[in-house]
């Protein structure tokens, strides 16, 4: 294995190949002098295997017949891209998951100041809200919602990685894949977040950001039903934060 240089696993279910184009766009740009795409599908893009990008395909490595499922096998194919990798550092990618301009240049820089397991950093909507990053959930001070708290807070035993974006090193994704018995939508990301965050604690790398490709609704969209608790609790977790009471 290829230890210096990064591998960015992106997850798709094959049907998005102009959102793919434009995130192996947004890799090519970084100047990263060693990596490359795994590109995790059902079925192959305009391009074949060429340079440091690569297709899985997904039916025939795993011999998984998504006939016979309802859901989509979200944890298989991230761990297939663990397996798969060639470098330590592994970038996870949903197929609407772009790196801003400066993602790489910052990721160095939080580097100089940190040493790392795993991270995560600024995501985005497509409007340029700040979605699910840095956030805790099951706390019963919050009625165990989601919430988010201060980039340059923690509350490890509370805290979870959302699966659309993260950074790990392979040699830990080794020792905690995820769970392959869970499929999309079954809160795949919230169960192992919980089995690793007191082994290995996450940390922010504020220096970076990531985009939404595609317009998703969630509890942060302003005309979404849950948004206003969702304010109300994530205000009052950076009130509690600075009265030194979390």
């Amino acid at each position: 294995m290829k230890k210096d240089g990064w591998t960015f696993g992106i997850i798709t279910d094959g049907h998005h190949s102009n959102r793919v184009n434009k995130i192996i766009g947004s890799i090519n740009k970084q100047k990263i002098e060693n990596y490359e795409i795994l590109i995790i599908g059902d079925y192959k893009y305009n391009y074949q295997n060429k340079d440091n990008i690569f297709f899985i395909n997904f039916e025939r490595e795993n011999n998984w017949d998504m006939s016979k499922k309802q859901r989509f096998p979200i944890s298989v194919k991230k761990n297939l891209i663990t397996k798969k990798s060639n470098y330590e550092k592994i970038c996870f990618l949903h197929d609407y998951i772009l790196l801003d301009k400066n993602w790489y240049s910052g990721v160095c820089k939080f580097e100089k100041e940190n040493s790392w397991e795993i991270f995560t950093n600024k995501i985005y909507s497509i409007d340029k809200l700040r979605v699910l990053d840095w956030v805790i959930i099951y706390h019963p001070l919050f009625y165990n919602k989601a919430t988010l708290i201060p980039y340059h807070k923690r509350l490890t035993k509370y805290q979870f990685i959302p699966g659309y974006y993260w950074c790990a090193k392979k040699s830990i994704m080794q020792l905690y894949p995820l769970d392959e018995d869970l499929l999309w939508g079954e809160q795949e990301d919230i169960e192992w977040s919980k089995r690793v965050r007191l082994k290995s604690p996450f940390l922010f790398n504020p220096h970076s950001s990531v985009s939404f490709l595609k317009e998703k609704d969630g509890i942060w969209c302003r005309n979404n039903k849950r948004n206003r608790n969702f304010k109300i609790r994530s205000n009052l977790a950076k009130l509690l934060f600075k009265l030194k009471i979390l």
